[in-house]
């Protein structure tokens, strides 16, 4: 397999989990339409791949936060809609023309200068309005009447731009994966009483989309004409708050390396830089190409464990640029060239994304998307035991 390749480091894909994740969002949605999140490399898995695996579920929406994310769907031959959830300068409306992409519009300044472009081509672009209704990025505040007043009256003339055709209306929740739903609920009266202000001025808004993963799990009422899964489609949940029991998810990543040398050091011996380990017996010392320019944080130094042949084990020593140690000595017939699993299964014993994120301080979704920038990734379906490896 990868073994023999130049670099015995990987990251593993499972496809058959993210088909079966998505599946399970399918179940718990109904008829609601899916906008499936593949932004940052569909969190480091690989957007292509995975935009196939959502499109073979009949996804016909895709999200992504560039347009260099876009044109990468684009150049893969992907024909369906793709949002662009970040705000495009006006220089690219060129290409958003041409790649019949769709937008977010947050100011009429934007708008106008995107709809004389459009004009000039002879286009319509596809616009989405953005709501900031408390997460504070961009979008039209409506928390106070003034607000709502100045987001009316800029919505009222974008709409009767030429160039520009609004498909929706969409904002973000910032606390929806918290287990206190105040401030959720308080979002989502904004979104849905600031809808029904636009309906009255005759503004058709055809399609509202609010819910992220976590409001997919826990608040129905938010799942309105479309919504928007992203980290629950990789198999994590979204926080350790939300209700698991809703949605059973596989994760989709695993991190697996070889042992490229082990060898036998006596007690004394100090391992890596800063002397921060120093063995307190002999010791059977393992190295794998794997370190922090990988996603593999310095910051685990002291904290980390990985499986070998099912067992845990600890990463000794400061966690290096390209290659960590392992200290192997209570694990029997080890050898080089062995598996290691850095996250994923092992046995009967798991590293999950969330255990790494809790050693350091941080989320799930920062530890997929760092893992998935450098390492070679395979992608298995063990629906049906194919290994199609790609990168």
């Amino acid at each position: 397999m990868y073994k023999e390749s130049m670099r015995q480091t990987w990251v593993e894909i499972d496809l058959s989990a993210l088909d079966h994740n998505i599946k399970e969002i399918k179940r718990v949605i109904g008829n609601n339409e899916i906008i499936g999140v593949v932004k940052a490399d569909a969190y480091g898995h690989g957007s292509v791949r995975c935009a196939k695996v959502l499109r073979d579920n009949g996804v016909q929406r895709f999200a992504v936060a560039t347009i260099e994310e876009a044109l990468e769907l684009r150049e893969a031959g992907f024909n369906e809609s793709i949002l662009i959830l970040g705000l495009v300068p006006e220089d690219c409306t060129d290409i958003i023309i041409e790649q019949n992409l769709t937008i977010v519009v947050g100011s009429l300044d934007r708008a106008k200068k995107k709809s004389e472009i459009a004009v000039k081509r002879g286009a319509v672009i596809d616009c989405f309005i953005a709501i900031d209704s408390g997460m504070g990025r961009i979008g039209y505040r409506i928390e106070t009447p003034l607000e709502k007043e100045f987001a009316r009256t800029e919505i009222e003339e974008i709409d009767e731009l030429e160039g520009l055709r609004i498909n929706g209306m969409v904002s973000h929740f910032a606390t929806s994966d918290e287990a206190d739903s105040t401030y959720t609920n308080k979002q989502l009266s904004l979104f849905n009483d600031f809808y029904e202000e636009l309906a009255g001025c005759g503004i058709n808004v055809p399609m509202l989309c609010i819910a992220n993963s976590a409001a997919i799990m826990d608040y129905p009422k938010t799942h309105f004409d479309a919504v928007r899964p992203g980290i629950i489609l990789y198999g994590c949940y979204p926080s350790e708050e939300v209700d698991k029991t809703r949605l059973d998810l596989k994760p989709v990543m695993s991190v697996k390396a070889y042992i490229i040398h082990i060898k036998t050091v006596p007690a004394g011996t100090s391992i890596s830089y800063g002397r921060r380990f120093i063995a307190d017996r002999e010791s059977k010392i393992a190295t794998i190409s794997i370190g922090y320019a990988d996603g593999y944080s310095r910051t685990l130094t002291g904290k980390a464990e990985v499986l070998v042949h099912g067992h845990r084990v600890p990463v000794v020593g400061s966690i290096c640029m390209d290659q960590c140690m392992i200290d192997v000595t209570d694990v029997s017939g080890v050898a080089a060239g062995d598996e290691v699993v850095i996250m994923g299964r092992s046995g009967d014993d798991e590293i999950s994304a969330e255990e790494i994120a809790g050693k350091i301080g941080t989320i799930n979704y920062e530890i997929l998307c760092d893992f998935g920038m450098r390492l070679h990734k395979i992608y298995i379906d063990n629906a049906d035991g194919d290994d199609n490896t790609a990168n």
